[in-house]
């Protein structure tokens, strides 16, 4: 057990070093501004749920009106449970996802550790097998996608499976019926997948299983209470025509040739990357895994059972990822229930390295002195880090943490609608408030349609009422060329009545408004302004060839004391100078600052910052606290230290004194 328990350890310090800086970044930073606010949605809603309304669980705050809304993703349920000890502890909805992000690497690697070491007998080998699952490019490519990163459940199922027929007993019955179930609750395509994987393997084995009643109990009841999480999928399915078309599953499935390209992560296989690929179709897993496979094969004659089961697995997971390009995906699509919502077939890949490290694990055991280095060589073969992630606030905006505490009888809608992610950030922000959200509006309802007329119709306001929309809020910054429409149809509804301000709160430079269908004034004041410390980053270019110009401004009403240029996720501290700007001054009087405007202009990428990095302001103000402004990726090619005609004399000053 100690030695179990070293290695358990062990898997976490490798979890923390193979997506380094990660875990510097814990409570502020995903993968992208995406998926990954859907899943933390979808985990504090889980929790939320859990602590208030447990039979509302899929009920859930977003896609107001819609039933069964949380059944419109996966519910990740077995990692809420997970995680419920961390949030009752104070961790905040993005610090438990990321928490869940190391916690699926260091669990699938030493749940195939486990494993192979059941299989092979041999502690390396188990180690080897361990670190190939766990930081396989696939997990890596799928970082976005929590439930994808959590594969330890796949190699417990076959580690279950052989532990019970071994020796038959209803204790081994129940842990096989457990591991089942949390396969279940944590991803719905491991459910599947794993069902038919260990359905083939059980009918393989099944000489070995003289005593087949237990086991087909115990997974009789996990199906059983896998059932309430199943329901609201068929329920969703029936109300709103929620199915993966052909066209979907064929997009997504895999060529043969699939399984040579890399992701974009891993150093080794740079080479093998290709963009015109999809990411989910980048399934190379590494030239030493596929070796030390295929050199497992000789131990067919020694343990034919154990090779026999890998490569079902292998098999299983290959010919699956091809998804309807071959008859085995489009047969389950056809017939098998559940099949027809999987849109990425290419997920089948994780089957196959199950089986993968199962036959790496008989190689590594027959190396016996040369055994201890092979986990060793995986590191460096698979090794990602550092990695760009995207740097996120972790803290609500004022509006949000005014909507919690604000008692509601109806719904709140959010504009923008649809706008460079903005339905990713509410569903996010939705765990500050566990309202009611009509975002994002569901396809049956033209709602989106309607706020994006050049002319908001009269009509627009009636379809909120029927829905039971309560609030407006109204992000100002963002509403890009739907500004002049979004004000024109407030200034008229509010002329006849049927919209009502509320609030202004600070959010970015012109604030979130909040607006009543119900009551509130019937004027806006003119004379609100930000209370805290705000200000804007101008856009730097998506590619930046040798010099670069960074500019943006900082204002708050307890003045400026800096602002610094942070890159490689807060890894690099660049300070950036400070400038008059007359415009900006006149634009926002009463500020205590005679100096708004920030720039910082670079002859050459910084020292320790790498080509493919990100940058993000980070105001200080007059108190010493500090705000960051927005955040952005940029790839920033090598070349000659030169100047920039574009560069201040003061900020080439600034940078030479440096």
């Amino acid at each position: 057990m100690r030695r179990h328990a070293a290695v358990a350890a062990l898997f976490i310090v490798l979890a923390i070093l193979m997506t380094w800086p990660l875990a510097r970044n814990l409570e502020r930073a995903v993968a992208d501004p995406g998926d990954p606010y859907v899943n933390i949605w979808v985990l504090d809603w889980g929790y939320w749920s859990t602590i208030h309304h447990p039979l509302s669980l899929f009920h859930a705050n977003a896609f107001h009106p819609s039933r069964y809304s949380l059944a419109f993703t996966e519910n990740l349920y077995g990692i809420t449970l997970l995680l419920i000890p961390a949030r009752l502890a104070g961790a905040t909805p993005m610090l438990a996802h990321n928490l869940a992000v190391l916690a699926g690497f260091a669990f699938s690697g030493f749940a195939a550790y486990l494993l192979g070491r059941y299989v092979s007998g041999s502690y390396p080998a188990g180690l080897a097998a361990g670190v190939f699952y766990a930081f396989v490019p696939f997990r890596f490519t799928h970082r976005p996608h929590v439930q994808h990163i959590w594969g330890g459940w796949l190699p417990l199922l076959i580690l279950a499976l052989l532990f019970y027929a071994a020796r038959p007993s209803w204790k081994r019955a129940v842990l096989f019926g457990a591991v089942f179930l949390m396969n279940g609750l944590t991803n719905i395509h491991w459910l599947l997948f794993g069902s038919v994987a260990i359905a083939l393997t059980a009918l393989l084995l099944s000489g070995a299983l003289p005593r087949w009643r237990p086991l087909a109990a115990a997974t009789a009841v996990s199906m059983v209470l896998l059932v309430p999480f199943l329901y609201p999928y068929i329920a969703v399915s029936k109300l709103y025509g929620m199915a993966r078309t052909p066209g979907d599953a064929m997009t997504y499935s895999a060529t043969p040739g699939d399984w040579l390209v890399s992701n974009g992560e891993n150093r080794l296989y740079r080479s093998l990357h290709s963009e015109a690929v999809d990411p989910e179709r980048r399934l190379f897993p590494g030239a030493l895994g596929i070796a030390l496979a295929a050199a497992g094969l000789v131990a067919l004659r020694r343990d034919r059972r154990t090779v026999s089961v890998a490569l079902l697995w292998i098999l299983l997971g290959f010919i699956g990822s091809l998804g309807l390009n071959t008859f085995f995906h489009t047969f389950l699509y056809d017939y098998v229930p559940g099949f027809k919502a999987i849109r990425a077939t290419a997920r089948w890949a994780a089957i196959a390295h199950v089986g993968m490290a199962m036959l790496i694990a008989l190689a590594v055991a027959r190396a016996r002195l040369g055994a201890w280095i092979v986990p060793l060589l995986f590191v460096a073969e698979l090794w990602s880090a550092p990695i760009r992630w995207f740097i996120a606030s972790p803290e609500p905006p004022p509006v949000y943490e005014w909507l919690a505490r604000e008692p509601l009888r109806g719904a709140v809608l959010e504009l923008p609608i649809d706008m460079a992610g903005s339905e990713y950030v509410y569903l996010l922000r939705s765990a500050a408030h566990h309202k009611p959200l009509v975002n994002p509006p569901h396809r049956r309802m033209d709602i989106t349609g309607m706020w994006k007329s050049p002319a908001i119709p009269d009509a627009f306001i009636g379809v909120l009422r029927s829905i039971g929309c309560e609030l407006i809020i109204v992000h100002n910054d963002y509403l890009g060329p739907y500004e002049a429409s979004t004000h024109e149809w407030i200034a008229r509804e509010m002329k006849r009545g049927r919209l009502f301000f509320v609030r202004r709160f600070d959010g970015g430079v012109s604030g979130d408004w909040v607006f009543s269908l119900e009551r509130g004034a019937s004027t806006i004041p003119t004379d609100l302004q930000n209370s805290d410390t705000f200000g804007r980053f101008d856009p730097p270019p998506r590619v930046i060839d040798g010099p670069a110009f960074f500019t943006g401004f900082a204002l708050s009403p307890h003045g400026i004391r800096g602002v610094d240029l942070l890159f490689e996720s807060g890894g690099v501290r660049v300070p950036a100078e400070l400038f008059e700007d007359e415009a900006l001054s006149t634009r926002f009087p009463g500020y205590p600052t005679g100096k708004p405007r920030f720039a910082s202009g670079l002859s050459q990428r910084p020292e320790g910052v790498r080509r493919e990095t990100d940058v993000q302001p980070e105001i200080i103000d007059g108190r010493g606290v500090r705000k960051r402004l927005e955040h952005y990726w940029i790839d920033w090619n090598d070349a000659a230290p030169v100047s920039s005609p574009a560069m201040s004399d003061n900020v080439r000053k600034s940078k030479n004194e440096e």
